[in-house]
């Protein structure tokens, strides 16, 4: 699992807005959503990515860069660790 960068894009003559997440295995693209903030829309473009990569959304942290990208990183925390043993022994 890497650190996925998440970037908006405005609109052109013929799309509107959108804002797409790139990681080291693919992109994700999601319509920008005038309702939600920009943090949420950057969020929805990597939960969308960690969907088709198959990875858990809620374990990425992220925050706006000066060049106006977004990078969002895994985190691991004990808590996180406990529940995925609970699940394995669970599962054997």
């Amino acid at each position: 699992m890497l650190a996925i960068t998440s970037k908006y894009h405005g609109p052109t003559d013929t799309r509107g807005s959108k804002v797409r997440a790139t990681g080291f295995r693919g992109t994700a693209t999601v319509p920008y959503d005038s309702a939600l903030d920009s943090e949420a829309n950057h969020r929805a473009a990597v939960v969308a990515l960690c969907e088709k990569l198959g990875w858990d959304a809620d374990r990425f942290f992220g925050g706006a860069m000066t060049d106006g990208r977004w990078a969002w990183v895994p985190v691991f925390t004990y808590e996180w660790e406990q529940r995925k043993k609970e699940a394995s022994n669970a599962n054997s």
